[in-house]
Parts: structure tokens; sequence; C-alpha cells
């Protein structure tokens, strides 16, 4: 009996990073497993990529290669294969953060009994030493800023950043509870006034919002709730 896995690629950018992932059996899960504590993720999905404030997923890299070297591995001793899984599990723990291999701590990772129906997975973690991974926060954004910088995302990531910032301010300018406050809506009417609001330009976009000052934005508010106020008392 022949198992064949089909995987259905609908992104060519993702091609390598999911055919990476699945060779050589279960090494695409152990290297991601181990570069987590660090704020790694990588996925044959979503490639190399890391959780930031506001932005749950922000991606890093698609390109296996660049992803191997930023991780400190030797891309040309991959490519030539391996003779044996020990030949690939030395290859992999010469996995290097922040300039120092990161070595093999098995602490929790069989405990858990999380994939321990796989023998690779529990081979490997089988080698380490029973010691959990610790990073520092200041290690983390050391990691972080490196990755940043390596795959060429710093202008992507200030981008964001400053969008998020705005989006934050244009929140305290609007929001359930000033408009409860200034109309003394609540329950379904608030719910309607606020649908109706958030139809309106000068509020949704948030550049437009940032652009007010509060006592417009709240006449605005005041505009479309006496306006459904008369509705409501006509019917």
């Amino acid at each position: 009996m022949v198992q064949l896995d089909v995987h259905v690629v609908e992104q060519d950018e993702v091609w390598e990073i999911d055919y990476w992932m699945h060779s050589w059996g279960d090494m695409g899960m152990i290297v991601s497993s181990l570069i987590k504590a660090w704020g790694l993720r990588l996925s044959a999905s979503r490639g190399l990529w890391v959780e930031i404030p506001g932005r749950p997923v922000f991606g890093l890299s698609f390109c296996m290669e660049r992803i191997a070297r930023f991780l400190g591995l030797d891309w040309q001793r991959y490519q030539q294969d391996f003779a044996s899984v020990e030949d690939l599990f030395e290859w992999i723990e010469e996995i290097t953060i922040n300039g120092e291999k990161v070595g093999v701590k098995s602490k929790g990772k069989l405990e858990m009994k999380m994939h321990n129906d796989r023998p690779m997975w529990v081979a490997f973690w089988s080698r380490g030493e029973d010691v959990a991974y610790a990073p520092s926060d200041e290690e983390k954004r050391k990691v972080f800023e490196q990755a940043l910088d390596y795959f060429g995302k710093r202008k992507e990531f200030d981008d964001i950043m400053a969008q998020l910032a705005k989006e934050r301010c244009a929140k305290a300018k609007f929001n359930g509870e000033k408009v409860m406050e200034w109309t003394g809506a609540y329950g379904k009417n608030l719910g309607e006034l606020m649908k109706a609001l958030k139809q309106d330009e000068r509020v949704k976009n948030v550049n437009n919002l940032m652009a007010m000052e509060d006592e417009e934005v709240k006449a605005i508010v005041l505009e479309y709730h006496n306006r459904m106020s008369c509705r409501r008392t006509v019917v």
C-alpha cells in the first residue's frame, strides 16, 4: 500500500515553501518548532512570519533559501541531500539565532505527547537536553529587528505601525461610547445609529476622521441621531 498526499498550492510564491515543508518527513515541523520560542513562525502557507500588535500575521519571506540562511543553515549542504536521518538532524542542529546555536532542548516537546506517534519527531527531540527554551523579550526583539533588515521589511513594518497608530487615534475620536455619551442612544437604537454612521465617508475614512476636530465629529453624530429620531417619531 502506498499513501499519496496531495497538496493544492493556489499561489505560485507559496510553492517553494510548501514543497520544502513537506520534504524529508517531519523536517519542516521540527524546524518550525525549534524557532518558535524566538517569536518566529514557519508554515507551508505563510512562509516565515511573525505576529505584531494589531496584525496577527506579518510575512517575512516565502523564499526557503533566504529563510535557511537567516537561520544559519548551510543551504548548499541541504541541496546535496542527506544520506541518513542522522545527517539531517545534524544539519537542523546548525540553526543559529543571535549568533548562538539554538541546540536541541526537549523539555515539553515529548511530555505534551503531541506528535509522539511520529518516530522522526520523537527521535529528534529525544536527542535534547531536559531544558526549556526561555529567550528574553529583549532577545526576541533583537531577532525581530534582524529579520526586518535581513528580509527588507523595515519600511513595510513602519508603514503598518503608522497606520495602526492612526487607526487607534481615529477610534478614540469615534466609538460607541462617545456616540452614546453624545446622543443618549443605547441598545438597538445605538446599534442602528453606529451602523448608519459607519457608512458615512466622513467618519468611515481614517484620514478624514483624523482631520476633524472632536466637535465636528460630534456634529455628524448628532446629525444622524436627529434624523433617525425624527424618522422613528413619524413612524
